[in-house]
């Protein structure tokens, strides 16, 4: 699916829209992207550098250098050029909404 960028607060964010993680002025570096989760709707928090992973922008086009795991569902997010893939393996919780 198609990663939307927005600029909403990350409490209103929807499933499969992504969020620069706002900064101070004076820091110019990227901080990292909030992440709705595509299965569960989740709000992630993708940090830039943190367990090694590197975040690239090019304009809309935003990329991870390794999947993020959402903290809810534990399924992997893998992020390239601005398409949102989701990834599952023996950790996912499989999240049932009645």
């Amino acid at each position: 699916m198609k990663a939307v960028v927005t600029d909403k607060r990350p409490c209103r964010l929807g499933r499969g829209e992504i969020r620069r993680v706002p900064q101070d002025r004076a820091y110019r570096g990227l901080v990292g992207y909030h992440v709705g989760c595509p299965c569960c709707g989740f709000v992630t928090a993708v940090l830039h550098g943190a367990d090694g992973l590197h975040i690239t922008e090019a304009g809309e086009a935003v990329s991870f250098s390794s999947p993020a795991r959402c903290v809810f569902c534990a399924v992997l997010l893998r992020l390239v050029d601005g398409e949102l893939t989701t990834e599952e393996d023996a950790d996912v919780r499989h999240v049932r909404y009645r």
